[in-house]
């Protein structure tokens, strides 16, 4: 990447993940110069309120998101994730295509199939704080990796997925625009299937309960510092 620094980089470029593949090359090379970058990635990680993106950061039961850059008009964002301590395995999808790099920690991530099709017919747009339908349709896993501190993927957003985390699992992710209006997560076991919004199309509700407190993101800055990935 090169030249003028991590932030004149993020600054200058512009992604299209129409062409996957070519879009994994460049997001390989950005996140693991941002990853080694620790100036700058504490930098971004510090200023998040300063820079009006606390708003835009999430806790929920598997995950923790902080939004430290935000340049969806230019094609990315990028989050640092953290587990929490609750590791299920609920395959979904997403609205975008993303590519991840670990950076501490480690996880299980298994590539799934469904039975059946699954489409908009099939059940009505329930969120996950609401009942979810029984489709009769299930997904099943035919491919699992082990990804560790190190590991580097780029997935498209038509891929149902599951990652297992272990505690203290954190990850650097740059995603793209939303593809589609909402994304898919089921429940392995039953079958129950249920839908996730992006920020715009959520119920208000939902948006308050997901929303990150001032103190939770001080609590994550204190704990990225403790496991030296910023």
């Amino acid at each position: 990447m090169g030249g003028g620094g991590m932030l004149d980089v993020l600054d200058s470029i512009s992604l299209d993940w129409s062409d996957v593949e070519k879009t994994h090359v460049i997001t390989n090379e950005l996140v693991h110069e941002l990853a080694s970058d620790r100036e700058t990635l504490r930098y971004l990680l510090e200023t998040i309120p300063e820079r009006g993106l606390l708003e835009k950061c999430e806790t929920h039961r598997l995950l923790d998101k902080l939004v430290i850059y935000d340049a969806l008009e230019r094609g990315f964002r990028i989050r640092l994730h953290f587990s929490t301590n609750d590791h299920l395995d609920r395959p979904h999808d997403h609205r975008f295509s993303f590519s991840s790099l670990i950076l501490a920690g480690a996880y299980q991530h298994v590539r799934h199939r469904p039975t059946g099709r699954i489409d908009n017919s099939i059940a009505p747009a329930v969120q996950e704080d609401h009942q979810a339908v029984d489709t009769g349709i299930r997904v099943e896993p035919h491919f699992a990796t082990i990804e560790e501190a190190g590991s580097f993927y780029t997935l498209h957003h038509t891929v149902i997925h599951t990652t297992v985390t272990t505690d203290n699992t954190v990850s650097l992710f740059i995603r793209g625009p939303a593809e589609k209006e909402r994304s898919l997560i089921t429940d392995r076991a039953t079958g129950r299937l249920w839908w996730r919004y992006g920020e715009t199309d959520e119920a208000p509700g939902r948006r308050l309960k997901v929303a990150m407190t001032p103190a939770h993101y001080a609590l994550l800055k204190r704990k990225a510092r403790s496991l030296q990935v910023v």
